[in-house]
């Protein structure tokens, strides 16, 4: 009887929704540790530049005192900012979970561009001074097979990326 309640306690644990919590790493460069580029954009990722793009905004890595660790800053003065990796294939009905510890002035957001057809599906966060965990869950729905794991700042915000991670979890037929 012990056995089967431990049994089923690692199946609620390891299962939620028809998902399984195991799921594979996507190697997003979210620890922001070095930008080759004179515009502050981390290696890995690149700015989505509509022509409404803003010259005032700024992008930087920022040393996080006391610690090895480095955050992305990004200030936006009145148009949204969204920061966006390479693509990755993702079935419908699987999850993109993307997890990073974020802090500023304003609202930002993590999630997913949805391939083909340029899709945006992300949840919003309000900052704080502190730094604070952020989980996004995206569920891809039907008509896309490719993500790109996207940062997001709105206007007149200032908000410090730190670890940002992303896994794939298929969905569990």
């Amino acid at each position: 009887m012990k056995a089967m309640q431990i049994l089923m306690v690692a199946t609620a644990v390891f299962s939620l929704n028809g998902f399984l919590s195991a799921g594979e790493t996507l190697d997003i460069k979210g620890s922001f540790t070095e930008s080759k580029r004179t515009d502050g954009i981390p290696v890995g990722w690149e700015a989505n530049k509509p022509s409404y793009w803003e010259d005032t905004s700024k992008v930087s890595l920022n040393k996080i005192p006391d610690t090895e660790k480095y955050a992305l800053q990004i200030t936006s003065q009145s148009k949204a900012i969204h920061l966006y990796g390479k693509q990755w294939p993702l079935a419908t009905g699987d999850k993109c979970i993307v997890k990073g510890m974020v802090k500023g002035k304003g609202k930002g957001g993590l999630g997913v561009y949805t391939y083909p057809g340029c899709g945006v599906a992300q949840k919003e966060f309000q900052a704080t001074e502190e730094w604070t965990e952020f989980i996004a869950e995206i569920t891809m729905g039907k008509g896309g097979d490719k993500i790109c794991v996207i940062i997001t700042v709105s206007p007149g915000s200032s908000i410090e990326f730190s670890e940002v991670t992303a896994e794939i979890v298929k969905k569990q037929e």
